[in-house]
């Protein structure tokens, strides 16, 4: 499964120490950097109660989205129909406790069925049109969960909070109602990386698909409801607000933006899968433009989605603009990152900028005359060549693979296809506990974007910061 990996228009926490501006206290995708539980009341349910009134809470934690949701005090539900419903899951529950695993697992089934179309009715409301849901492949252990908790992930109004109507939430709208989503899959990813054990969930979702999936991780089992939606009680869910608009890159933003990070496809590296050291592939990968340099990952990074703007906007932990912060990588102590050539940009002022001097030339050795004696003959060595090792990524999920430097490079739009040319390179590679550092010139890539809009998008803010708009000869190089 390939990880998805943003939320406002203006940022995304997506993780990682690399911490761009915007970045929010809990992280996304990377291990949060500072947690404090925070309780805060939001809107009551919609369902009328007879008792003490019912409020919502949301949880702050360190999850792969951070929040959970859970309704106090249980009080007995008014409205017939759910009453219904929940006399009828007393039912099931007594007959599943007391059948067979088998006998067991089809009556559940039937139960899920009839439960998910109660709750397709709740995401018809806050979704705006109707979404089929489905479970797919749900061991046997997780049903009772995907039951109660799971689906209850998807009922809740604060799964779809991304969708009120909010001067903040426009741009969101509008990308939501462009994906076209008919259904929802839920499953579940059982064997995640040991790095990712603490996740929660994800979204995946490629551009063209008309449905989304959220895969459930084992972490998710630590938050399990004692009802399922449609019963009266405690409730708990795990709110998918920031999943979905991740998953769907709701963040993407239109024109000239000053900073821009977005996946990309197409990228042509080495194959760690490869039979021979130079097999090469097309991968996805996170391109994120930090207005004097374009760094690229094979995750998803945080922040660095910003609107187009005169001044810079502060760091992520609140301090002022620094350059040095920007152009740095501290998911990376082992690099020593090569001196650059910035552009020039006359429409953006800074507090300060440092000066950035050329890298010093080596001396020229000095020149003898030869020596004019015969050279020793030897015969000639006539094993096999030996084959080079195959070059490696920094092992981080967190570590840049690289940079493009913005001085020269020109940059043209092709539908979707966002064309890279006449550029300079850097690559990263490992090189024991140490990252060695690779130029290569006149590069070209041919990178697909999620729409034609975003491909233009590109072109809008790389000519803002010196890129030319066209294409120049070369032929495509592994990154």
């Amino acid at each position: 499964m390939r990880r998805r990996g943003p939320e406002t228009p203006f940022l995304r926490p997506a993780g990682g120490p690399d911490m761009g501006p915007f970045q929010r206290v809990v992280t996304i995708r990377g291990r949060p950097s500072k947690v404090t539980p925070l309780y805060v009341p939001v809107k009551r349910p919609r369902t009328k109660v007879t008792g003490p009134t019912i409020h919502r809470v949301a949880k702050k934690c360190p999850s792969r989205f951070g929040i959970m949701g859970k309704d106090l005090p249980s009080v007995p539900y008014t409205t017939t129909p759910r009453n219904n419903m929940a006399g009828l899951f007393d039912a099931i529950s007594n007959t599943v406790g007391s059948a067979t695993s088998a006998v067991a697992d089809t009556v559940r089934d039937g139960a899920t069925r009839v439960l998910i179309e109660a709750i397709e009715r709740d995401i018809e409301k806050h979704a705006g049109h109707h979404i089929d849901v489905e479970t797919r492949d749900i061991p046997s252990d997780w049903k009772e969960w995907m039951m109660k908790t799971g689906l209850n992930s998807l009922a809740t109004e604060d799964s779809w909070s991304f969708l009120d109507n909010t001067d903040g939430n426009r741009r969101k709208i509008e990308l939501w109602k462009s994906r076209k989503i008919k259904r929802i899959v839920l499953q579940v990813w059982e064997k995640p990386d040991e790095d990712d054990h603490w996740i929660t969930s994800e979204v995946e979702w490629e551009a063209g698909w008309d449905y989304f999936i959220v895969w459930f991780y084992p972490h998710a089992k630590s938050w399990s409801s004692s009802n399922t939606w449609v019963e009266p009680g405690y409730k708990t869910w795990w709110n998918q607000s920031d999943e979905i608009e991740f998953g769907l890159q709701l963040y993407q933003l239109p024109g000239k933006c000053f900073y821009k990070s977005d996946w990309v496809e197409g990228w042509e590296d080495v194959d760690p899968d490869g039979f021979f050291p130079w097999s090469t592939s097309k991968f996805r990968r996170w391109m994120q433009h930090r207005h004097w340099i374009i760094f690229w990952y094979r995750e998803a990074q945080s922040g660095y989605n910003c609107a187009w703007r005169t001044t810079p906007p502060k760091l992520s932990n609140g301090m002022d603009f620094n350059l040095d912060a920007i152009l740095s990588l501290p998911s990376m102590p082992n690099l020593k990152m090569p001196k650059i050539k910035l552009p020039s940009l006359p429409d953006v002022s800074l507090p300060s900028l440092p000066s950035i001097s050329a890298p010093s030339l080596p001396s020229l050795p000095s020149i003898s005359a030869p020596s004019l004696s015969m050279p020793s003959l030897s015969a000639p060595n006539l094993s096999a060549p030996s084959i080079p090792d195959k070059k490696q990524r920094p092992t981080s999920k967190w570590a840049a693979h690289g940079f493009i430097e913005l001085e020269g490079l020109n940059v043209k739009a092709s539908g979707t296809t966002l064309v890279l040319s006449d550029a300079t390179l850097t690559n990263f590679w490992k090189n024991g506990n140490s990252v060695d550092d690779e130029k290569k010139e006149h590069s070209r890539l041919e990178l697909a974007c999620c729409s034609s809009e975003q491909a233009e998008s590109w072109v809008e803010t790389l000519k803002a910061v010196g890129a030319k708009e066209g294409e120049v000869g070369g032929c495509c190089v592994v990154a």
